[in-house]
């Protein structure tokens, strides 16, 4: 293999490895995010020499195949400056569903569960209502957690579920609490992340994309505009 493909090449199987060994727990989360840097920078290193050989050689694609990777820790960073700093999200902050699984698979390495109040921020989810009985309303949404990919427990009054992510593996926990009113029933979510300070905005999108199924299964439910 001729030489100058050599640090292209690396800048794509960093990132690549990193998530991998991230996902089968070879090594921790933060050793995947080291490698994904690592290609960034040498993403780097190829756009500043870009000048230098396009004085020598017409053949540039290496080095701009080299830079894409680049692109995903900048796509972290972006979404990082645009979230909130939260990892912990549900649409009942002040009195949100229990984490009760979380409870028994949370380990030392990971981070604690938060007790309530949570933090509310703008535009945080509101819970769903609906004229569905509370068994049609779990019914639906153990069906929906299982198509998903979640790996679900039924708790009394609710639900709970592990989601893994796609890239790196990361766990996160989700509670769904489901309560009979008078004349409709409330649904509550929450999703809080393992590890990390910031989910990038991972959970509020979580929540949202899951009521919004949820309530095109249902039908005739709706989700009021909450302001915190």
């Amino acid at each position: 293999m001729p030489s100058y493909l050599w640090w292209p090449l690396l800048a794509w199987l960093l990132p690549l490895t990193g998530a991998l060994g991230s996902r089968i727990h070879l090594w921790p989360w933060w050793v995947g995010f080291t490698l994904c840097l690592a290609s960034a920078l040498i993403g780097l290193g190829l756009l500043l020499r870009l000048p230098w050989r396009r004085r020598r050689t017409t053949n540039l694609w290496p080095d701009l195949w080299g830079i894409v990777p680049m692109l995903l820790p900048l796509l972290f960073l972006v979404q990082a400056l645009r979230a909130p700093l939260i990892n912990d999200v549900s649409t009942d902050p002040y009195h949100p569903p229990r984490l009760q699984w979380a409870e028994q698979l949370r380990t030392a390495q990971d981070l604690p569960i938060n007790a309530a109040p949570l933090q509310a921020f703008a535009n945080n989810p509101g819970p769903l209502y609906t004229h569905a009985s509370p068994d049609e309303v779990l019914a639906e949404a153990e069906e929906l957690m299982t198509e998903l990919g979640w790996r679900v427990m039924e708790t009394p009054g609710g639900l709970n579920a592990v989601v893994t992510s796609p890239w790196f593996g990361f766990e996160d926990d989700v509670a769904l609490r489901v309560f009979a009113g008078p004349k409709e029933t409330r649904v509550d979510m929450r999703s809080a992340s393992r590890q990390g300070r910031s989910d990038l905005g991972a959970n509020r999108a979580r929540i949202q994309d899951f009521l919004i199924r949820l309530s095109e299964r249902l039908g005739q439910a709706y989700k009021p505009n909450l302001k915190y």
